[in-house]
């Protein structure tokens, strides 16, 4: 096909606000002629689909032409031809957000917000992936590839998670020279026009263009290194405003529930530690801890549950595990053990190692007779084990598995790791809750976390003298931290092994997994930000940092 001529300039300045450039912009694409318009189209079309992009697309999303946008249908039949799957946007007016839904081969558009095309309501959500082609209409577009929309915002907020490739489709006699850029505004990586792709530009201000005009190539080099403060501060607060924007147009809201559990039993546990002086030396020791764990854990615990109504405590998985998944459990827990002694190293050296268990660093575990000893386990590992778990995996998990289960770990264990008010210990209590919350999820079972807490604090209770031997046969803490890493890497293969089995079994049942989300791994960080960005999050933070460095520095 010959390529259509454009008496037009490559593109045209005009220093306009945003809502006048939109109105200047409609009028002059009005002024195309129907015939014209129809050749322009087909060029862009044909450009398109001749284009590598378009040939190593996993999937193409489109949209449905309105008020003289170009119009760039054909294309899908194209795409079917090289059964490519096709997708168009959807509009939410009430959430203002867009989705894309598979259009299959016997489904039409219909009529839907705005007056425009969307697919039916039975259609599939498209979930794209980085081989996808988004081909983003726009009024016009810039050589940096900033796109001037309608301005509803609906393709900036989903392109902000959109990890494939983006194209902006524009009329060569539509571009502006530079459109006015807002800090949550997403520009195309490509542009097309009927003559061809164009290379996207980098972006800057149009009195700086202007001016770089007239500079000699040193001094534009000079000028981007001699960045000063100021400019600084504005790029802190332009970052810091597209955060909280996009914070809250994001469908992943905050918990603020959650995390006032997480609050309350951080401060019963600071207020329950001047008790700690007046139970060392009483015969009532371990009944004090005891009650003291059940006032700090469980009874804010149940109230939660309550306040959640019945159905929440159908999703706490208080059920039996299987006799297949004891192996997995064993295998953990010395995983368990290895990596909190190597942790523990890590961060505070070999001497960490020696001295007496403490809960929480405050109530100290004596050990005398049989009945001292059954005290002990209750209060010092049974009790700890179960409370501990019920608040830190089970509800915890539970409130924000919604948004990806990578995300509900990573609270849980971020949470669990901060309990316990130590920087010298934060990694290993991280890595706990790490594995704590994997067996939980592996298990869909409660107890399989609270077995692994159970077993690890009687570890901590009786094996100190088991530990003492084997670092003195070791001969030097070379050997003994190579046995360690052996061990530790050597049974993480055995439980990983033991994991994929039981995976494997519930693939086999066909069992229910409803409890997952499906969440891109590049958007974990973007949802566990956005989940835990509240008030509550920064003062349960300001509160552990507060403790932390007041225990380190007595």
């Amino acid at each position: 096909m010959k390529r259509p001529k454009s008496s037009a300039p490559p593109y045209w300045q005009i220093d306009m606000t945003k809502n006048e450039l939109r109105k200047l912009l409609r009028e002059r694409r009005k002024t195309v002629p129907d015939g014209q318009k129809k050749e322009l189209d087909a060029a862009i079309v044909q450009q398109v689909a001749a284009s590598k992009l378009f040939q190593n697309a996993s999937m193409l999303l489109l949209y449905a032409p309105m008020e003289g946008e170009i119009n760039l249908l054909p294309l899908a039949r194209v795409a079917r031809e090289r059964n490519i799957p096709i997708a168009f946007p959807r509009c939410d007016t009430e959430r203002g957000t867009m989705e894309f839904y598979l259009l299959n081969t016997d489904a039409r558009l219909t009529k839907g917000a705005y007056g425009i095309p969307e697919p039916p309501a039975d259609a599939p959500i498209c979930v794209p992936d980085k081989h996808a082609l988004c081909i983003l209409p726009g009024l016009s577009f810039d050589p940096a590839g900033n796109r001037l929309g309608y301005g509803k915002g609906y393709y900036d907020r989903y392109l902000a998670t959109f990890p494939g490739v983006t194209v902006g489709a524009v009329y060569s006699r539509m571009m502006l020279r530079s459109i006015p850029t807002e800090a949550h505004d997403l520009p195309a990586a490509h542009l097309v026009t009927e003559h061809g792709f164009r290379q996207v530009a980098p972006s800057i201000p149009a009195q700086e263009a202007a001016h770089s005009e007239q500079e000699s190539q040193a001094d534009k080099a000079s000028a981007r290194k001699s960045q000063t403060a100021k400019d600084l501060v504005n790029q802190i607060k332009g970052a810091w405003k597209a955060l909280w924007q996009a914070r809250s147009e994001s469908t992943v809201k905050p918990l603020h529930a959650p995390l006032a559990l997480v609050l309350c039993t951080f401060v019963l546990l600071l207020l329950s530690r001047p008790v700690d002086a007046n139970l060392l030396n009483r015969e009532n020791e371990y009944i004090g801890v005891i009650l003291l764990q059940i006032l700090i854990f469980a009874v804010p615990a149940v109230l939660y549950c309550k306040i959640k109504g019945e159905k929440f405590s159908d999703r706490i998985r208080m059920r039996l595990i299987q006799p297949s998944h004891l192996f997995f459990l064993l295998f953990l827990l010395v995983v368990m053990i290895t990596g909190s002694l190597l942790t523990s190293i890590l961060t505070g050296g070999i001497e960490t190692l020696s001295g007496n268990f403490t809960l929480y660093g405050t109530f100290v575990a004596h050990m005398g007779g049989t009945a001292e000893t059954v005290y002990a386990i209750l209060a010092y590992a049974l009790l700890p084990a179960f409370c501990e778990e019920l608040v830190f995996r089970s509800l915890l998990c539970a409130e924000y598995e919604k948004y990806g289960v990578g995300v509900s770990v990573t609270v849980s264990a971020l949470c669990f790791a901060m309990l316990h008010f130590s920087f010298q210990l934060f990694l290993t209590y991280l890595l706990l809750g790490v594995l704590l919350a994997g067996a939980m999820y592996a298990t869909r079972s409660f107890l399989a976390p609270f077995l692994l807490h159970l077993g690890y604090n009687i570890f901590c209770l009786f094996g100190q003298p088991y530990l003492s031997a084997f670092y003195v046969n070791a001969g030097s803490n070379e050997i003994f931290l190579f046995c360690l890493i052996v061990l530790f890497l050597l049974f993480a293969a055995f439980a990983a092994g033991e994991a994929r089995k039981i995976y494997h079994i519930y693939a086999k049942k066909n069992a229910d997994s409803s409890y997952t989300t499906a969440v891109p791994f590049k958007l974990y960080p973007q949802h566990l930000l956005f989940s835990v960005l509240s008030p509550l999050s920064a003062v349960c933070l300001a509160v552990w940092l507060t403790v932390s460095i007041v225990r380190l520095l007595t």
